[in-house]
């Protein structure tokens, strides 16, 4: 038997400079880096406010100026990832692995970061 893939088109909406991706439910890395992608097209800035990242290997992923407060970032893999002038007011990082990440210029008030591995990450004129 042959299992037939059915192709999700991914829609994104876009707010001012802004632009989000349109999906209920929780985000895989594929579809964070389609919406990466597509902000780089429309010249706009990623924003996955208020999503539940937890778990996911975001490894190497660039979110520089990236809108990400209110994100759980819990258990997940931002190791090399770049975040830089980043917004992560009130997001959980607890866990995460921020290895080798550069985090200069980031927001992160309100952000619980228990146990999470800051290996060389740079933190650069972060607003902790």
């Amino acid at each position: 038997m042959i299992n037939r893939l059915r192709m999700v088109q991914l829609r994104f909406k876009s707010e001012g400079r802004y632009i989000t991706i349109i999906k209920h439910g929780k985000l895989a890395r594929s579809d964070i880096e389609a919406l990466i992608k597509e902000a780089q097209k429309r010249n706009s800035i990623v924003d996955l406010s208020g999503r539940d990242l937890s778990g996911l290997d975001l490894s190497k992923l660039s979110l520089g100026r990236a809108n990400v407060s209110n994100v759980n970032f819990s258990d997940a893999n931002l190791s090399n990832a770049t975040l830089f002038n980043a917004n992560l007011l009130n997001s959980n990082l607890s866990h995460a692995n921020l290895s080798y990440a550069d985090f200069s210029y980031v927001n992160l008030s309100k952000t619980k970061i228990a146990g999470t591995s800051l290996i060389n990450t740079v933190l650069f004129k972060a607003i902790m």
